[in-house]
Protein backbone atom coordinates (compact mmCIF):
# COMPACT_ATOMS: atom_id res chain seq x y z
CA UNK A 1 0.00 0.00 0.00
CA UNK A 2 1.38 3.40 -0.96
CA UNK A 3 1.64 6.12 1.67
CA UNK A 4 -1.48 7.97 0.57
CA UNK A 5 -3.81 5.04 -0.11
CA UNK A 6 -6.70 4.05 2.14
CA UNK A 7 -7.31 0.51 3.32
CA UNK A 8 -10.19 -1.56 4.73
CA UNK A 9 -9.42 -4.34 7.22
CA UNK A 10 -12.26 -6.84 7.62
CA UNK A 11 -12.90 -9.14 10.58
CA UNK A 12 -15.77 -11.53 11.21
CA UNK A 13 -18.74 -12.86 9.29
CA UNK A 14 -19.75 -13.01 5.63
CA UNK A 15 -22.00 -9.99 6.14
CA UNK A 16 -19.04 -8.00 7.47
CA UNK A 17 -17.08 -9.01 4.38
CA UNK A 18 -19.90 -7.78 2.16
CA UNK A 19 -20.05 -4.48 4.04
CA UNK A 20 -16.27 -4.10 3.86
CA UNK A 21 -16.42 -4.45 0.08
CA UNK A 22 -18.94 -1.59 0.02
CA UNK A 23 -16.69 0.55 2.23
CA UNK A 24 -13.77 -0.12 -0.15
CA UNK A 25 -15.94 0.99 -3.03
CA UNK A 26 -16.86 4.22 -1.18
CA UNK A 27 -13.22 5.05 -0.46
CA UNK A 28 -12.29 4.49 -4.10
CA UNK A 29 -15.22 6.42 -5.57
CA UNK A 30 -14.81 9.35 -3.21
CA UNK A 31 -11.01 9.28 -3.69
CA UNK A 32 -10.53 9.24 0.08
CA UNK A 33 -6.85 9.04 1.01
CA UNK A 34 -4.83 8.14 4.11
CA UNK A 35 -7.60 6.42 6.04
CA UNK A 36 -7.64 2.92 7.57
CA UNK A 37 -11.13 1.53 8.17
CA UNK A 38 -11.34 -1.48 10.48
CA UNK A 39 -14.63 -3.41 10.40
CA UNK A 40 -14.64 -5.25 13.74
CA UNK A 41 -16.30 -8.41 15.08
CA UNK A 42 -17.55 -9.27 18.58
CA UNK A 43 -18.91 -12.80 18.16
CA UNK A 44 -16.35 -14.19 20.66
CA UNK A 45 -13.88 -12.73 23.15
CA UNK A 46 -11.12 -13.84 20.80
CA UNK A 47 -12.76 -11.86 17.97
CA UNK A 48 -12.90 -8.78 20.21
CA UNK A 49 -9.22 -9.15 21.14
CA UNK A 50 -8.28 -9.57 17.49
CA UNK A 51 -10.25 -6.45 16.60
CA UNK A 52 -8.43 -4.41 19.24
CA UNK A 53 -5.07 -5.81 18.12
CA UNK A 54 -5.77 -4.93 14.48
CA UNK A 55 -6.39 -1.31 15.48
CA UNK A 56 -3.11 -1.20 17.44
CA UNK A 57 -1.24 -2.84 14.57
CA UNK A 58 -2.68 -0.41 12.02
CA UNK A 59 -1.65 2.53 14.23
CA UNK A 60 1.95 1.29 14.21
CA UNK A 61 2.09 0.43 10.49
CA UNK A 62 0.33 3.58 9.25
CA UNK A 63 1.15 6.33 11.77
CA UNK A 64 0.22 9.13 9.36
CA UNK A 65 -3.21 7.69 8.53
CA UNK A 66 -6.50 8.37 10.27
CA UNK A 67 -8.10 5.22 11.72
CA UNK A 68 -11.87 4.80 11.50
CA UNK A 69 -13.35 1.89 13.47
CA UNK A 70 -16.76 0.33 12.93
CA UNK A 71 -18.55 -3.03 13.32
CA UNK A 72 -20.04 -4.97 16.20
CA UNK A 73 -17.04 -4.85 18.54
CA UNK A 74 -16.72 -1.06 18.44
CA UNK A 75 -20.51 -0.72 18.71
CA UNK A 76 -20.54 -2.70 21.95
CA UNK A 77 -17.14 -1.67 23.41
CA UNK A 78 -16.85 1.87 22.04
CA UNK A 79 -14.65 3.24 24.82
CA UNK A 80 -12.10 0.42 24.43
CA UNK A 81 -11.53 1.43 20.82
CA UNK A 82 -11.84 5.20 21.09
CA UNK A 83 -9.00 5.36 23.62
CA UNK A 84 -6.55 3.65 21.24
CA UNK A 85 -3.85 5.66 19.54
CA UNK A 86 -4.68 7.31 16.17
CA UNK A 87 -8.38 6.35 16.27
CA UNK A 88 -10.13 9.40 14.77
CA UNK A 89 -13.70 8.15 14.59
CA UNK A 90 -16.01 5.37 15.70
CA UNK A 91 -18.67 4.84 13.03
CA UNK A 92 -22.07 3.54 14.13
CA UNK A 93 -22.79 0.10 12.67
CA UNK A 94 -25.95 1.35 10.99
CA UNK A 95 -24.03 4.12 9.21
CA UNK A 96 -20.89 2.30 8.14
CA UNK A 97 -21.95 1.83 4.51
CA UNK A 98 -23.03 5.45 4.05
CA UNK A 99 -20.46 7.49 2.08
CA UNK A 100 -21.01 10.48 4.36
CA UNK A 101 -19.48 8.54 7.27
CA UNK A 102 -16.08 8.91 5.57
CA UNK A 103 -16.40 12.52 4.40
CA UNK A 104 -17.34 15.83 5.98
CA UNK A 105 -20.86 15.65 4.54
CA UNK A 106 -23.93 15.28 6.76
CA UNK A 107 -25.51 11.84 7.03
CA UNK A 108 -28.67 11.45 4.97
CA UNK A 109 -31.86 9.81 6.15
CA UNK A 110 -32.44 6.63 4.15
CA UNK A 111 -35.13 3.97 4.66
CA UNK A 112 -32.69 1.32 3.42
CA UNK A 113 -29.69 2.48 5.47
CA UNK A 114 -29.32 -0.97 6.99
CA UNK A 115 -29.26 -2.62 3.57
CA UNK A 116 -26.17 -1.41 1.74
CA UNK A 117 -25.91 -2.15 -1.93
CA UNK A 118 -22.71 -2.56 -3.92
CA UNK A 119 -23.33 -1.03 -7.35
CA UNK A 120 -19.87 -1.70 -8.81
CA UNK A 121 -19.24 -5.39 -8.22
CA UNK A 122 -15.60 -6.43 -8.31
CA UNK A 123 -14.86 -8.25 -11.56
CA UNK A 124 -13.36 -11.27 -9.83
CA UNK A 125 -16.42 -12.05 -7.72
CA UNK A 126 -18.35 -14.99 -9.12
CA UNK A 127 -21.42 -14.91 -6.92
CA UNK A 128 -23.32 -11.95 -5.52
CA UNK A 129 -24.36 -11.43 -1.90
CA UNK A 130 -27.74 -9.80 -1.37
CA UNK A 131 -28.59 -8.75 2.18
CA UNK A 132 -32.35 -8.77 2.79
CA UNK A 133 -32.48 -8.73 6.60
CA UNK A 134 -30.56 -7.04 9.40
CA UNK A 135 -30.45 -7.35 13.19
CA UNK A 136 -32.15 -9.79 15.56
CA UNK A 137 -35.17 -9.61 17.90
CA UNK A 138 -34.14 -12.65 19.93
CA UNK A 139 -31.85 -12.69 22.93
CA UNK A 140 -30.04 -16.01 23.16
CA UNK A 141 -28.25 -16.13 26.49
CA UNK A 142 -24.77 -16.48 24.93
CA UNK A 143 -25.06 -13.88 22.16
CA UNK A 144 -23.93 -10.25 22.10
CA UNK A 145 -24.61 -9.59 18.40
CA UNK A 146 -28.13 -8.06 18.75
CA UNK A 147 -26.53 -5.32 20.83
CA UNK A 148 -24.19 -4.58 17.93
CA UNK A 149 -26.69 -4.94 15.09
CA UNK A 150 -29.99 -3.84 16.63
CA UNK A 151 -33.48 -5.31 16.17
CA UNK A 152 -34.65 -7.15 13.07
CA UNK A 153 -35.33 -5.07 9.96
CA UNK A 154 -36.33 -6.40 6.53
CA UNK A 155 -35.79 -5.12 3.00
CA UNK A 156 -39.01 -4.69 1.00
CA UNK A 157 -39.74 -7.15 -1.79
CA UNK A 158 -39.75 -4.34 -4.36
CA UNK A 159 -36.20 -3.45 -3.37
CA UNK A 160 -35.13 -7.13 -3.37
CA UNK A 161 -36.55 -7.47 -6.88
CA UNK A 162 -34.74 -4.36 -8.16
CA UNK A 163 -31.42 -5.39 -6.68
CA UNK A 164 -31.75 -8.93 -8.04
CA UNK A 165 -32.50 -7.49 -11.48
CA UNK A 166 -29.36 -5.35 -11.31
CA UNK A 167 -27.21 -8.29 -10.18
CA UNK A 168 -28.46 -10.53 -13.00
CA UNK A 169 -27.88 -7.81 -15.60
CA UNK A 170 -24.27 -7.67 -14.48
CA UNK A 171 -23.85 -11.33 -15.42
CA UNK A 172 -23.92 -13.03 -12.03
CA UNK A 173 -25.19 -16.62 -12.14
CA UNK A 174 -25.64 -17.17 -8.41
CA UNK A 175 -26.97 -15.08 -5.53
CA UNK A 176 -26.66 -15.71 -1.79
CA UNK A 177 -29.45 -14.19 0.30
CA UNK A 178 -28.06 -13.19 3.65
CA UNK A 179 -29.01 -11.57 6.95
CA UNK A 180 -28.22 -11.70 10.65
CA UNK A 181 -31.39 -13.75 11.34
CA UNK A 182 -32.56 -14.54 7.81
CA UNK A 183 -35.60 -16.65 8.72
CA UNK A 184 -37.10 -13.80 10.76
CA UNK A 185 -37.50 -11.89 7.51
CA UNK A 186 -40.76 -9.96 7.19
CA UNK A 187 -41.83 -9.69 10.85
CA UNK A 188 -41.48 -5.90 10.66
CA UNK A 189 -43.14 -5.39 7.26
CA UNK A 190 -46.83 -4.75 6.46
CA UNK A 191 -48.63 -8.10 6.18
CA UNK A 192 -45.63 -9.85 7.78
CA UNK A 193 -44.56 -11.81 4.67
CA UNK A 194 -42.55 -14.94 5.42
CA UNK A 195 -39.21 -15.83 3.88
CA UNK A 196 -40.84 -18.67 1.90
CA UNK A 197 -43.32 -16.21 0.31
CA UNK A 198 -40.53 -13.86 -0.73
CA UNK A 199 -38.50 -16.73 -2.22
CA UNK A 200 -41.49 -17.97 -4.24
CA UNK A 201 -42.21 -14.49 -5.60
CA UNK A 202 -38.59 -13.79 -6.41
CA UNK A 203 -38.11 -17.07 -8.27
CA UNK A 204 -41.40 -16.56 -10.11
CA UNK A 205 -40.72 -12.96 -11.16
CA UNK A 206 -37.05 -13.59 -11.98
CA UNK A 207 -36.91 -16.65 -14.27
CA UNK A 208 -33.32 -15.72 -15.20
CA UNK A 209 -32.27 -16.43 -11.60
CA UNK A 210 -31.02 -20.01 -11.86
CA UNK A 211 -29.02 -20.45 -8.66
CA UNK A 212 -30.03 -19.18 -5.23
CA UNK A 213 -28.44 -19.98 -1.87
CA UNK A 214 -29.45 -19.07 1.67
CA UNK A 215 -26.99 -18.11 4.38
CA UNK A 216 -27.28 -19.57 7.89
CA UNK A 217 -30.89 -20.09 8.99
CA UNK A 218 -32.64 -20.63 12.32
CA UNK A 219 -34.31 -24.06 12.56
CA UNK A 220 -37.06 -22.63 14.79
CA UNK A 221 -38.47 -20.64 11.89
CA UNK A 222 -38.27 -23.29 9.18
CA UNK A 223 -41.99 -23.86 8.70
CA UNK A 224 -43.74 -26.34 6.36
CA UNK A 225 -43.87 -23.78 3.54
CA UNK A 226 -40.10 -23.16 3.59
CA UNK A 227 -39.37 -26.86 4.04
CA UNK A 228 -41.60 -27.69 1.07
CA UNK A 229 -39.96 -25.05 -1.12
CA UNK A 230 -36.47 -26.30 -0.29
CA UNK A 231 -37.63 -29.82 -1.14
CA UNK A 232 -38.98 -29.11 -4.63
CA UNK A 233 -37.39 -25.92 -5.96
CA UNK A 234 -34.26 -26.95 -7.87
CA UNK A 235 -33.05 -23.37 -8.22
CA UNK A 236 -32.61 -23.32 -4.43
CA UNK A 237 -29.30 -25.18 -4.21
CA UNK A 238 -29.30 -28.33 -2.04
CA UNK A 239 -27.40 -27.16 1.02
CA UNK A 240 -28.60 -25.46 4.19
CA UNK A 241 -26.54 -24.22 7.11
CA UNK A 242 -28.46 -24.48 10.37
CA UNK A 243 -27.81 -22.49 13.52
CA UNK A 244 -28.29 -25.42 15.91
CA UNK A 245 -25.75 -24.52 18.67
CA UNK A 246 -26.40 -27.71 20.67
CA UNK A 247 -27.91 -31.16 20.30
CA UNK A 248 -29.16 -31.36 23.88
CA UNK A 249 -32.63 -30.09 24.78
CA UNK A 250 -31.74 -28.85 28.27
CA UNK A 251 -28.74 -26.89 26.97
CA UNK A 252 -30.91 -25.45 24.18
CA UNK A 253 -33.35 -24.20 26.83
CA UNK A 254 -30.53 -22.61 28.81
CA UNK A 255 -29.33 -20.98 25.60
CA UNK A 256 -32.88 -19.67 25.12
CA UNK A 257 -33.03 -21.22 21.68
CA UNK A 258 -36.48 -21.83 20.21
CA UNK A 259 -35.97 -25.30 18.72
CA UNK A 260 -35.15 -28.77 20.05
CA UNK A 261 -33.08 -31.68 18.74
CA UNK A 262 -36.18 -33.41 17.39
CA UNK A 263 -36.91 -30.39 15.16
CA UNK A 264 -33.40 -30.58 13.69
CA UNK A 265 -33.71 -34.29 12.96
CA UNK A 266 -37.11 -33.80 11.33
CA UNK A 267 -35.81 -31.04 9.03
CA UNK A 268 -32.83 -33.09 7.88
CA UNK A 269 -34.80 -36.31 7.49
CA UNK A 270 -37.57 -34.70 5.42
CA UNK A 271 -35.19 -32.82 3.13
CA UNK A 272 -33.07 -35.93 2.51
CA UNK A 273 -36.18 -38.00 1.84
CA UNK A 274 -37.59 -35.60 -0.74
CA UNK A 275 -34.27 -34.41 -2.16
CA UNK A 276 -31.50 -36.97 -1.48
CA UNK A 277 -28.69 -34.72 -2.74
CA UNK A 278 -29.19 -32.31 0.19
CA UNK A 279 -26.22 -31.66 2.51
CA UNK A 280 -26.19 -29.85 5.84
CA UNK A 281 -23.94 -27.45 7.70
CA UNK A 282 -24.28 -26.31 11.30
CA UNK A 283 -23.05 -23.82 13.88
CA UNK A 284 -22.32 -25.52 17.20
CA UNK A 285 -21.07 -24.27 20.57
CA UNK A 286 -18.85 -26.65 22.57
CA UNK A 287 -18.70 -26.37 26.34
CA UNK A 288 -21.68 -24.12 27.01
CA UNK A 289 -22.03 -23.40 30.76
CA UNK A 290 -23.34 -26.41 32.77
CA UNK A 291 -22.88 -28.79 29.78
CA UNK A 292 -22.33 -32.33 31.13
CA UNK A 293 -20.56 -35.17 29.33
CA UNK A 294 -23.94 -36.70 28.51
CA UNK A 295 -25.26 -33.43 27.10
CA UNK A 296 -22.13 -33.02 24.98
CA UNK A 297 -22.56 -36.57 23.64
CA UNK A 298 -26.11 -35.64 22.57
CA UNK A 299 -24.60 -32.94 20.35
CA UNK A 300 -22.05 -35.39 18.96
CA UNK A 301 -24.82 -37.90 18.23
CA UNK A 302 -26.93 -35.26 16.47
CA UNK A 303 -24.03 -34.44 14.14
CA UNK A 304 -23.80 -38.13 13.24
CA UNK A 305 -27.55 -38.69 12.85
CA UNK A 306 -28.06 -35.61 10.66
CA UNK A 307 -24.86 -36.16 8.68
CA UNK A 308 -23.54 -32.65 9.22
CA UNK A 309 -20.57 -32.37 6.89
CA UNK A 310 -19.81 -28.67 7.36
CA UNK A 311 -19.77 -27.83 11.06
CA UNK A 312 -18.50 -24.52 12.43
CA UNK A 313 -17.52 -25.32 16.02
CA UNK A 314 -17.06 -22.51 18.54
CA UNK A 315 -15.68 -23.26 22.02
CA UNK A 316 -18.01 -21.27 24.31
CA UNK A 317 -16.73 -17.75 24.95
CA UNK A 318 -18.34 -15.83 27.83
CA UNK A 319 -19.43 -12.39 26.68
CA UNK A 320 -19.69 -9.74 29.38
CA UNK A 321 -23.30 -8.67 29.94
CA UNK A 322 -24.92 -11.85 28.64
CA UNK A 323 -26.90 -14.19 30.95
CA UNK A 324 -24.71 -17.18 30.04
CA UNK A 325 -21.60 -15.39 31.34
CA UNK A 326 -23.14 -15.60 34.83
CA UNK A 327 -23.82 -19.36 34.65
CA UNK A 328 -21.40 -22.01 36.02
CA UNK A 329 -18.57 -22.22 33.47
CA UNK A 330 -16.85 -25.23 31.92
CA UNK A 331 -13.08 -25.69 32.22
CA UNK A 332 -11.20 -24.20 29.26
CA UNK A 333 -9.33 -27.42 28.45
CA UNK A 334 -12.60 -29.35 28.47
CA UNK A 335 -14.16 -26.87 26.03
CA UNK A 336 -11.19 -27.26 23.69
CA UNK A 337 -11.30 -31.06 23.93
CA UNK A 338 -15.02 -31.18 23.14
CA UNK A 339 -14.60 -28.77 20.22
CA UNK A 340 -11.83 -30.97 18.78
CA UNK A 341 -14.03 -34.08 19.02
CA UNK A 342 -16.91 -32.35 17.18
CA UNK A 343 -14.59 -31.08 14.44
CA UNK A 344 -13.05 -34.52 14.00
CA UNK A 345 -16.48 -36.14 13.61
CA UNK A 346 -17.58 -33.53 11.08
CA UNK A 347 -14.40 -34.05 9.04
CA UNK A 348 -15.01 -37.80 9.07
CA UNK A 349 -18.51 -37.29 7.67
CA UNK A 350 -17.21 -34.80 5.09
CA UNK A 351 -14.41 -37.08 3.85
CA UNK A 352 -16.83 -39.98 3.50
CA UNK A 353 -19.20 -37.82 1.42
CA UNK A 354 -16.38 -36.50 -0.74
CA UNK A 355 -15.03 -40.01 -1.37
CA UNK A 356 -18.49 -41.13 -2.49
CA UNK A 357 -18.42 -38.43 -5.19
CA UNK A 358 -15.22 -39.62 -6.87
CA UNK A 359 -15.81 -40.79 -10.42
CA UNK A 360 -19.11 -38.90 -10.72
CA UNK A 361 -20.07 -35.79 -12.66
CA UNK A 362 -21.14 -32.51 -11.09
CA UNK A 363 -22.18 -28.98 -11.95
CA UNK A 364 -20.17 -26.17 -10.39
CA UNK A 365 -20.10 -22.41 -10.42
CA UNK A 366 -16.47 -21.88 -11.45
CA UNK A 367 -14.70 -19.34 -9.26
CA UNK A 368 -11.03 -20.20 -9.56
CA UNK A 369 -8.77 -23.22 -10.06
CA UNK A 370 -8.02 -23.27 -6.34
CA UNK A 371 -11.59 -23.10 -5.05
CA UNK A 372 -15.06 -23.51 -6.48
CA UNK A 373 -18.12 -25.28 -5.05
CA UNK A 374 -20.52 -28.00 -6.12
CA UNK A 375 -24.25 -27.43 -5.80
CA UNK A 376 -24.09 -29.27 -2.44
CA UNK A 377 -21.37 -26.86 -1.29
CA UNK A 378 -18.40 -29.22 -1.50
CA UNK A 379 -15.12 -27.46 -2.24
CA UNK A 380 -13.58 -28.22 -5.64
CA UNK A 381 -10.08 -27.65 -7.04
CA UNK A 382 -9.80 -27.73 -10.83
CA UNK A 383 -6.98 -29.09 -12.98
CA UNK A 384 -6.59 -28.19 -16.66
CA UNK A 385 -4.46 -29.92 -19.29
CA UNK A 386 -4.74 -26.79 -21.39
CA UNK A 387 -4.98 -23.39 -19.72
CA UNK A 388 -6.76 -22.05 -22.82
CA UNK A 389 -9.76 -24.17 -21.83
CA UNK A 390 -10.03 -22.53 -18.42
CA UNK A 391 -13.60 -21.18 -18.03
CA UNK A 392 -14.42 -17.62 -17.00
CA UNK A 393 -14.98 -16.95 -13.32
CA UNK A 394 -18.70 -17.06 -12.60
CA UNK A 395 -19.55 -19.48 -15.40
CA UNK A 396 -21.44 -22.72 -14.76
CA UNK A 397 -19.54 -25.79 -15.95
CA UNK A 398 -19.87 -29.56 -15.91
CA UNK A 399 -16.95 -31.41 -14.35
CA UNK A 400 -15.80 -34.92 -13.54
CA UNK A 401 -14.70 -35.49 -9.93
CA UNK A 402 -11.53 -37.56 -10.07
CA UNK A 403 -10.05 -37.61 -6.54
CA UNK A 404 -9.99 -36.01 -3.09
CA UNK A 405 -7.31 -33.82 -1.52
CA UNK A 406 -8.04 -33.27 2.18
CA UNK A 407 -11.37 -31.37 2.34
CA UNK A 408 -11.60 -30.68 -1.41
CA UNK A 409 -12.56 -32.64 -4.49
CA UNK A 410 -10.21 -32.58 -7.49
CA UNK A 411 -12.04 -32.14 -10.78
CA UNK A 412 -11.46 -31.77 -14.50
CA UNK A 413 -13.75 -30.44 -17.20
CA UNK A 414 -16.13 -33.11 -18.46
CA UNK A 415 -15.47 -34.00 -22.08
Amino acid sequence: MTKKNSKVINLGCRLNFFESEIIKNILEQKKIKKKIVINTCAVTNQALRKSLNEVKKASEEYPDHQIFVTGCASQIEEKSFFNLKNVSKIIDNKNKTQPESYTNESLKENDNFNFPYLENFSSNRSRAILQIQQGCDHRCTFCIIPYGRGNSKSLSFDEIYKRTESILKRGYNEIILTGIDLTSYGHDLPGKPKLSEILKRLLSYQPALKRLRLSSIDPAEIDNELLGLLSIEKRLLPHVHLSIQSGDNMILKRMKRRHNREKIMTICKELKLLRPEFTFGADVIAGFPTETDEQFLNTLELIKVCDFSNVHVFPYSAKKGTPASRMPQINGQMKKKRADILRKESRKILYKKLDSKIGKSATILFESSKRSYTDEYFKVKMIFENSDKKPESGSIVNVKLISRQDDSLIAELRQ
